[in-house]
């Protein structure tokens, strides 16, 4: 139950953190900017996190994993809510919005993911 409880937790943290971000960024129609970022950023924080306590501990500390990983970034990503605008860019004959989303979204979540690696191995020294 308590690791129920961890994924929980974060979860709820990163929804919040989602509906915020993409509320505040998502003014206007075209591009889904709000979550272009919290998708880059998800990506970002998963390099980044997963790298220090993968490098600090000899395993992942179980409830770690679970509360910042399975929970909070599983909370603040949305790679669902990518999926279905996408869809709809493309239903509203917005061809080149669309792969221009696509393209932003995945090269720039490896390149967020790499660079949260580095930072983490830049960070401990």
């Amino acid at each position: 139950m308590m690791k129920v409880l961890a994924v929980m937790a974060g979860c709820a943290c990163g929804g919040a953190l989602r509906f915020w971000l993409t509320s505040w960024l998502s003014r206007g129609g075209g591009l889904p900017v709000g979550t272009l970022a919290v998708n880059g950023l998800g990506c970002f924080l998963i390099g980044l996190i997963f790298t220090i306590l993968t490098e600090r501990f000899d395993s992942l500390p179980e409830y770690a994993y679970l509360l910042l990983i399975t929970g909070f970034l599983g909370g603040l990503t949305t790679f669902s809510s990518f999926g279905n605008e996408t869809v709809l860019l493309w239903r509203a004959h917005q061809y080149g919005l669309a792969l221009l989303y696509v393209l932003l979204s995945n090269a720039g979540g490896l390149a967020a993911v790499w660079l949260g690696s580095v930072t983490a191995r830049f960070l401990n020294g």
